[in-house]
């Protein structure tokens, strides 16, 4: 399962990839939603979303200065916006992917297959350090 949370000033637009993920992305729970950057800073501290689908002008503030406010960014990205003027700074996020509006389901399904790609991922890198880590203990306790 794939947690995440939408982020977009606008309601409807909010609603609509809500409805998309719900129809087409059975695998993706959303865990929170949020319009400015209080709304933003709140669900990020009480949550821990695997993935954020975030808008990139909100109202008239971006998504990058909120983000910039952050210690760190410990989940993946992926901008969902009209304009993709902001495609190359988004990529400065690290972002996995960029959605443009209105947004095509194929896409959004690829996309979140890619996330869920890249999760799998880091889950099986963060399993085989602990094997690891546990051997190396094995080894060090071990009399001589």
């Amino acid at each position: 399962m794939i947690k995440c949370i939408i982020i977009d000033d606008e309601t409807k637009d909010r609603e609509n990839l809500r409805m998309l993920l719900e129809s087409y992305c059975p695998q993706v729970e959303i865990i929170g939603e949020a319009k400015d950057r209080s709304s933003i800073l709140k669900v990020l501290s009480a949550t821990e979303p695997d993935v954020v689908f975030s808008d990139i002008q909100l109202g008239t503030t971006s998504v990058f200065e909120v983000f910039n406010e952050l210690e760190y960014i410990n989940f993946k990205i992926v901008f969902v916006t009209a304009f993709d003027k902001y495609a190359i700074q988004g990529y400065q996020y690290d972002a996995i992917d960029y959605l443009l509006k209105p947004i095509d389901p194929k896409r959004l399904i690829k996309v979140v297959d890619k996330t869920f790609r890249l999760g799998k991922s880091q889950q099986d890198k963060d399993e085989k350090m602990n094997e690891f880590k546990a051997l190396y203990s094995q080894v060090m306790e071990t009399p001589k």
